[in-house]
Parts: C-alpha cells; structure tokens; sequence
C-alpha cells in the first residue's frame, strides 16, 4: 500500500510470476514459504560511539502453501494475519523447477494502530521519533495540526525552524499512546519551516521500551496565496503558418503584473527537456533546515538516552523529468520573444505574433512578476501549427555534387475538402530534375501520401535549396529544404614562385581547375625570401582531427598574423574569433590536476601537451586575450609538481626535452623553478635540444651567462628518432634552437636557421601540425624583432585587368581572390625599392573520383559485412538496412606507430548509428583505441600500433535515402610521421528500393 504497511485481519492477494530466461512465462509448481520475523535486543552504545540494537533477527516458520502458474506464468496466492500476529513478515517464493528463488518482506499492522507503531519498524537508529501533521502544506493563517507517539507525564519541545533561525518554540506536557499540538501558521513562515520535536519520557517510565529522550524533525510547506501570480493565455486552439495570430494575456485575479511571451517550438524544447520556468517556485523554493540542535541529556541523565543520531524528513529539491524525448523534425524552428510589457489591473494584454512557413506545435509561455509585492508566476499553452494542406520533403544532411537523390515528398490532407492535390519540385541551381517535376495526388479522406523525385546534384559548391510546392484549390503549401552541397575531395594547390627586383614586373597566365566556385588565386607577396605563411597556416586551420596539440597549433600563429601581414578588418576579426574559438576549445581539455589531455574525456594528463597549451595560452594572454578561469594557477601547480619529481629515466613520455620545455613555459610565466631547472643543468647525458631549451629557461629570468655556458657545452649535433614522444620532428626542434638564439642574440646561429626553416616551409615537404605551428611562430617572432631592416612593399597588380594598389610598411602582404573557370592573366609591378618575393597560389577542388590513392608501410582494408557477419556488396544496398564496415588496419613495419588516425568517410545516402547510445551486440566491437569522433559524415578511429600489429574497427551504418551517391575513400596516417599514411580511392554506391 501507499505507507509501505498492510492492515491486520484484511484478506490480501499475491501475484507471482514465473518466466524462463528469455523472459517468456512458463507453467511451474511454485512453493511459498512465510517467516515471521522479530527480534531480541536490548540497548548498547558501542566504543565507536555509535547507538544501535544488539542481537539477532530470528525467522519463525509461519506458513508454507503451494500454487502453480498458468501457461503465461501467472500464479496467485492469498495471506491474512490476525491482529494479535502483527508485525514483520518474510515471504519468500520458490520455483521448484529451477531453484530459482526471490523475496519480500512486508509489514501488517493494526489499522488504528499503525501511526503509534510506526516508529518501531527497524529500531537500528536511536533516538527516532516519527509523528505527522495532517497537511504537508499549508495557507496563511491556517492552523497545524501535530500527532506524534508519547508516553504519560513526559515533556516535548517543540520548536518552529527554517533556513537561518527559530522562529518559535513550545514546551507541552505528553499524554499517553499520543499527543495533538497545534499552532497557526504565520506570515513569516513561508516558503517552508521544519518543526523539530524533542520528546522526553519519565526517567522510571518502563511502560514501553523507547529511548528517555527521542528527536525528530519534519518539513512543512507554507503558501502565500498573494506572492503567487497566476497568468492566463488565451489563443486560437490551432494557427495557420504565414498568418498573424492574436495573443491574450490576463490575471487571473485581476491583478497588475510585468509579464514577457515566449513562443517556441515544442521539438527544440523538448531536445533539452526544457520547462517552462516558475519563478514563483524558483524564490520561494523549499529551503533547507539551517538550524543545529544539540543538547546535554545523556551527559546529565543515568539512564540510557541514546545519542541523537537523527531522523530527518527534510527531502531535498523536487526533480523534474520534463517531457518525454520526440523525433526531430527537419525544418527551421519558430522562435519569438516578445516583452517586457506591464498589464493593469483587470487589464488584458493583446499581442500580435506573426507565423512564420513553420508546421508543427509551439510552447507559448508567459513569465510574470510583482516588483512591489515580490509576486512571481508563470503560464503556458501548448498549440499546432497547421493548416489543410501540408507538404514535408526529406533529403541527407549534405551532398556531392554529380550524385543522384531521390527526394521523397509527404503530403497531409488534413480536412476533408483536400481532394486533389499537385505537388510540384521548384528549380534550383544546385540540382536538375530528372523525369517530371511536378504529380497530381488524390485524397478520398483526410490522409497522408507520398511522391516521389529525382534530382541530379549539379556542379555547385555552397548551400542548396530545394523547394517543394502543393496546391488544392484556394490551399497551398510549400516547403524548402537547405541543403549543404560538399565535394570530399582536399584542396589542390599550385604555386607559382618568382622574385621582383625593385620596378620589375611580371606577368603569368593561370588555367583555373575543378569544380565550379571552388577555384581561388592567392597572391602572397614578401620582403623576405618566401616562406609560404598562408598555405601552412591554411594547413592547419583546416587539418581534420582535434586533440588537444592540433587545436592549439591552428591557433598560435594565428596570434601575430596581425604583426607581420598587412590585413583587411575582416580578416583581424576573423583571426580574433579563430583564437578565441581556440581557447574556448583549449578548457574543456583541462584536468582537475591543472594537466591537459590529449583527447577530450581522457583522464591523464599529457606532459608535452600540457606544457605547450601552457605555451599558447600565456602568449595569448600577453596579445590581450582572456584566459579560462582559474587556468594559469591550476597549470602552474601541475607543472610544478612534475618539475620536481621529474627523474631523467629516459621516460618515453617525459625526457629531458619534456622538462626543459615544462621550465621553459614556468618561466615564460614568471613563475620559474630554479631548484629543478639547476637540476636538470647538472644532470648527465642530456640531449642537445634539452640544453637549448633549458638555455631559454634561464635566458627569460635575465640569467643569460649561465645561458651561454649550457649551449656552450653542447655536443655534437645528433639526429634526433625520438619525435613521437613530443609530437616532434627535426625542423621542430630547430625552430625551438632558433627560439634560443634569439634570446641569446647570436646573430650568426639566427640567420643560419632562420634560412633552414625558411626553405623547409617554402618547400612542398610534408610537416606534421606541431612542426607547422612552432615553425610559424617563432618565424613570425623573428620577423617582428628585425622588421626594422626588411622594407615595405609598395606592389601594383592586376588580374584579368583589374587593378589594386599594396602600400604597406609590413613585411608580408596575402589576399584570395575568387576566380571564374578560365584563363587567368595576372600581372604584377614592384614599385618599391627593395626585392620581392612572390608567391602566386592557383586553387581548387577536384571532382569526385579524381582523388589519387597510396600506400606507405600501413596496410588498410575494408568490407562490409550484414550484422550476422555476411559479406554484402556495397555498390548496391537496399533502404532500411542496417550494416557494418569493417576497416582493417595492419602496420607492416617493426616500429612502433603512435597517433594514427583512420577516417571513414560516408556516402550522402548513408547514415551512421552511434552505438555508443544503443545497443547492438558484438557486430559493432571495435579494437582498442584512443578516442573516437563520430560526425554526421565521417568517423575517425585514433590509436596506436605495435610492429606489425593489427586493428580492426566497425562502423555500423543504414542506407536511408534512395539514390546513386559517391563514398569516398578512407584515409589511414600517422598523423605525426608522414612515411605511415594510406588512403584508398572512393567508389559509386546505390540505394535501392
């Protein structure tokens, strides 16, 4: 029942149910067994200090019975206790073909009785008093009423508490079996009060066997009826979209009130299963019990009185589920706030809202409040948006151009004079229909039907629309579908490089290739010999993967972009929003340590990492960015912590250059560690590029002698294999050596790597995302330390002959231009003094199925398999089917490969099911790995090899829309060494019926 207690001498039927281990119910001989139980105890209070019952529970053998289940496993059985046999029971239920057994206990009680006995259901907490008011909320000016179990000639004191204080108190005289208290409820004690009771028995008292002194403690709710506004809405029970709808809002009471409308649509809220909120609820929400109570009886009494180990109802704050998860729908959701406006007494705000081309059911909600009163309230109202005639289109998230769609097309008829109805695809010139664009659908009744069409995905890039139209008669309906129009295919690049001398100029002829709006010139024009700054930043901007090191690369050039290039106010404020994008980014992956992972979610900190987000953050913040909170000071007592008890083991994770750097960084945010860093400069067998980073350490705290003396003691220079441990390469660690030398001021060493690195970032050879950024940044730093000796550029050039002046003190000046598919004339004139170096880049996108594959030392294959394990042919799968891809990958070298990424990409027609929120058996267990990023079209797998280790992984997919689509092909790299890579070439696929 309701108070987890049944009634003596009452009849009570059993149900049981017996079913087999699929869950089917099974036909079994069932044996009941019924235990009475009781106990034998007395009081103790033990060296713990802790009050309790001492003895054991004994199960008396009450009654056996016998029943057996029907075909559906259904059974019952029926047990009476007589009032002089109250108390506990054991039931415990056997099936006698499986063993298989399973229990309850239940509670039988005298119907007048139970509130006096109530208390002694468990006595395994001292000292607990259980007594009740006849409401759990209460009016102003209502009176409560109070019953709680007693003994003859004892007292009770009781007192009126809330959050902060006590409000009351009463002492009273207890009479037997039970005594009533009552007391008015005041103004003062909304939103809620707790009445405490503390009840003292006669000390010889020994007509029951409770504790001298007994505690409990219950909350009371209080309502103020004139702190509660009660909004009304008033609305059509259903609106037509692209219409004006008249919104009615009053009191209910006729009072004033400020009030503001929300209309929303019901499917974006229930995403969050987001509830209208109640201010009301909100500031006078039920407070928690802010008073201690103690006091001297057991200390002053000879008998026992027991500790108070207390038993409070006090609860916690009421949790809402919300409403129940609803599909989503595809098309832009209708969202209008209105207010804040202030109604009159016994006025009636009217308000006009217009419907926007919306179907579905908005949530219209009003929030409403009595400054002067502190009177809150809130309302709301559910409606459809709707009108006869309906039409819903269905396309993929995105698509490719030259693929084929079929467009499936729902049209309602939602009223009986809906008969025949034309429905009609619009052109557009992202798409061409094949066949008819338009069918005639009849209705005999109110239904809902379908028309299907082909589109043909044209040579377009950017966002599409397909618009779909029906008409009956005087209704119509229409419904438009954007639609993402992507190629796969990477950007190809060539570049043209040639240097002007001062009143040299220069014409070349560029033949545009690709698909059409995906071809771009960039000029890049430079003081300095060329260093190829936009495509490699461009490299990093757009790299795919996002762990940790690749989102701070993308970022940290992009700080002194600003310095070094000539831009357009457009362009600074998109690199603002890039870095601060970044450093948005960047907290997520902070630890409660102070560390940073290198994936989101991972829970142990990366060393290399840490130290270089640390890097990036504090550089950032010199630009005049804002840091996450408390982020400086969590990182600094990390890095600190691993500083000191850093040993030089020869750590895969943590070397010597992992510690110079993490003492470079404290440095670099004054808040060096001498101790460690004197340490490392002591230790032996340390690699150079530990020495020059620890040179940089002392450098940056003004200690450039001792600087000096480490770099002097450098040995030989000797090639460094060690790369995966920092993410590394050779050019890294030079760019991090000419870092140093710029400190120092060793112009000899400076020029010399500044030309090294030059060449490697102008050349065409592959560099990992750690090597780019360094190499950018400390370029772009020491393009700002001699921009003194570089020249301006003053340029003159054309293309197609459309001219544009450069006059720039900058040393370095870029800017796309959007070209058409033809030949391009471009023509350009130095018109300063000092020699330019220029760089033209011609881009664009090659169509689907001209991507090249290749394979170096990584093996990759791909099936795909039925979820019984089947192979199916890809080419052609019919809608609705559920299926995996199988992705092999096997490393065919004896070294071991970090960090690999290995990206499926998904045909348009095809969906992906993340079984991470569903459960579909062993056909989806993939290899270990390291993270995963499931998107809408792709899913990468990030993970390490042993040599010649081999990994599987499974995607599980549907093939949900009609049509002929292309799936491009998977890619596998590591993402740090370029001599591990593989991609294999996509292919055509069909979904058919």
């Amino acid at each position: 029942q309701s108070r987890n207690y049944l009634f003596t001498d009452k009849n009570y039927t059993f149900n049981v149910a017996a079913v087999n281990e699929n869950g089917n119910g099974i036909s079994n001989d069932i044996e009941v067994k019924i235990y009475k139980l009781t106990w034998r105890w007395w009081w103790s209070s033990s060296e713990n200090g802790l009050s309790n019952y001492d003895g054991t529970r004994h199960h008396l053998p009450f009654k056996t019975l016998s029943l057996k289940t029907n075909s559906l496993g259904k059974g019952t059985f029926d047990l009476e206790i007589d009032e002089s046999d109250w108390g506990r029971y054991l039931v415990k239920v056997i099936d006698k073909s499986s063993n298989h057994v399973t229990s309850s206990i239940v509670y039988f009680d005298w119907p007048s009785w139970y509130g006096e006995r109530k208390g002694n259901q468990d006595k395994t907490d001292a000292t607990m008093l259980v007594f009740t008011s006849d409401k759990k909320t209460y009016e102003i000016n209502e009176i409560a009423n109070l019953k709680f179990p007693s003994s003859e000639a004892g007292r009770a004191l009781i007192t009126i508490e809330n959050g902060t204080e006590v409000l009351d108190h009463f002492w009273i005289e207890t009479k037997a079996k039970q005594t009533a208290f009552s007391f008015p409820i005041l103004e003062n004690y909304t939103p809620n009060i707790f009445v405490n009771i503390s009840l003292l028995q006669k000390h010889n008292q020994s007509i029951n066997d409770l504790p001298i002194r007994m505690y409990g403690v219950i909350p009371i709710m209080v309502n103020d009826p004139s702190k509660n506004i009660v909004p009304q809405i008033e609305l059509p029970y259903e609106l037509r979209p692209e219409t004006t709808a008249t919104i009615k809002v009053s009191e209910k009471e006729g009072r004033s009130m400020n009030y503001t409308i929300a209309v929303v649509d019901e499917g974006l809220l229930d995403l969050t299963r987001f509830k209208t909120p109640n201010p009301y609820k909100t500031f006078y929400a039920r407070q928690s019990l802010g008073v201690k109570t103690w006091d001297v009886f057991d200390d002053v009494i000879g008998a026992y009185g027991g500790k108070v180990n207390q038993i409070l109802s006090i609860g916690g704050d009421e949790s809402e589920a919300g409403s129940k998860n609803k599909k989503a729908n595809r098309f832009k959701p209708m969202v209008t706030y209105l207010g804040p406006f202030k109604l009159d007494k016994k006025g009636i705000g009217k308000h006009e809202i217009k419907i926007p081309k919306y179907i579905g059911s908005v949530r219209v909600m009003v929030i409403a409040t009595d400054p002067d009163k502190e009177a809150y309230g809130s309302a709301e109202k559910s409606v459809y948006v709707r009108k006869p005639l309906m039409v819903l289109a269905s396309l993929p998230r995105k698509i490719t151009p030259q693929e084929t769609v079929t467009l499936p097309v729902t049209i309602f008829a939602m009223k009986p004079s809906i008969k025949n109805v034309k429905v009609k695809v619009l052109p557009n010139e992202s798409y061409s229909i094949i066949g008819n664009n338009s069918e005639l659908i009849s209705f005999k009744e109110p239904d809902e039907k379908m028309a299907y069409f082909t589109l043909k995905v044209n040579d377009f890039k950017g966002v599409g629309k397909v618009q779909v139209e029906a008409t009956s008669g005087k209704e119509k309906a229409n419904y438009e579908v954007e639609i993402d129009v992507l190629n796969p295919n990477p950007v190809t690049t060539e570049v043209k490089d040639f240097v002007l001398k001062d009143r040299e100029e220069k014409e070349i002829i560029l033949n545009s290739f690709g698909t059409t709006d995906t071809n771009t010139i960039t000029i890049e024009l430079s003081s300095l010999p060329p260093i190829n700054f936009t495509e490699r930043l461009d490299y990093l901007i757009k790299y795919p993967h996002g762990c940790v090191e690749q989102i701070t690369s993308s970022a940290f050039p992009q700080l002194y972009f600003s310095d070094i290039f000539d831009l357009s106010l457009d362009k600074k404020e998109k690199i603002e929003r890039n870095v601060k994008a970044a450093i948005q980014k960047l907290s997520n992956f902070q630890l409660l340590n102070g560390g940073f992972s290198y994936w989101k979610g991972n829970k142990r900190a990366d060393y290399w990492a840490t130290s270089y987000v640390g890097h990036f953050l504090i550089e950032a913040a010199k630009k005049g960015y804002v840091l996450p909170i408390g982020f400086k000071n969590k990182w600094i007592h990390f890095q600190k912590e691993q500083s000191r008890k850093w040993r030089n083991n020869k750590d895969y994770a943590n070397d010597d250059l992992s510690q110079a750097y993490r003492l470079y960084t404290l440095s670099l945010a004054n808040s060096p560690d001498l101790a460690s860093m004197n340490r490392l400069k002591e230790a032996n067998d340390i690699s150079n590029e530990a020495k020059l980073r620890l040179a940089t350490s002392y450098a940056l705290i003004g200690k450039h002698s001792i600087a000096s003396s480490i770099i002097t003691k450098n040995s030989k220079e000797k090639p460094n294999q060690n790369f995966y441990k920092n993410y590394g390469s050779k050019i890294r660690n030079e760019a991090m050596a000419l870092e140093t030398y710029m400190l120092l001021g060793d112009g000899f060493q400076e020029g010399k790597l500044v030309k090294k690195i030059a060449k490697a970032l102008s050349s065409d050879i592959w560099m990992s995302t750690q090597t780019t950024a360094y190499s950018l940044f400390v370029i772009s730093n020491y393009i700002l330390k001699n921009k003194g000796n570089q020249g301006g550029i003053v340029v003159n050039y054309s293309l197609n002959g459309v001219s544009e002046e450069v006059n720039t003190s900058k040393s370095l000046f870029n800017k796309e231009i959007a070209i058409e598919r033809k030949k391009n004339t471009i023509s350009i004139l130095n018109k300063g003094e000092n020699t330019l170096y220029v760089r033209v880049l011609n881009k664009g996108i090659l169509p689907v199925g001209e991507e090249k594959a290749f394979k170096r030392n990584l093996k990759m294959d791909i099936s795909y398999r039925t979820k019984n394990g089947e192979r199916i042919n890809p080419e052609e799968i019919s809608q609705g089917t559920n299926f995996v891809a199988e992705l092999t990958v096997k490393n065919e070298t004896n070294f071991n490969i970090n960090n690999i990424a290995l990206t499926q990409y998904i045909p348009s027609g095809w969906e992906i099911i993340n079984t991470r929120f569903t459960d579909f058996g062993n056909h989806t267990v993939s290899s270990k790995v390291n993270f995963t990023d499931i998107r809408d079209a792709r899913v990468s797998h990030y993970f390490s090899l042993k040599e010649f280790e081999i990994k599987t992984f499974r995607v599980l997919l549907n093939a949900s829309y009609l049509g002929n689509y292309y799936l491009p092909g998977a890619q596998v790299e590591a993402m740090y060494d370029n001599d591990f890579t593989t991609r294999v070439k996509g292919k055509w696929v069909k979904v058919i019926k």
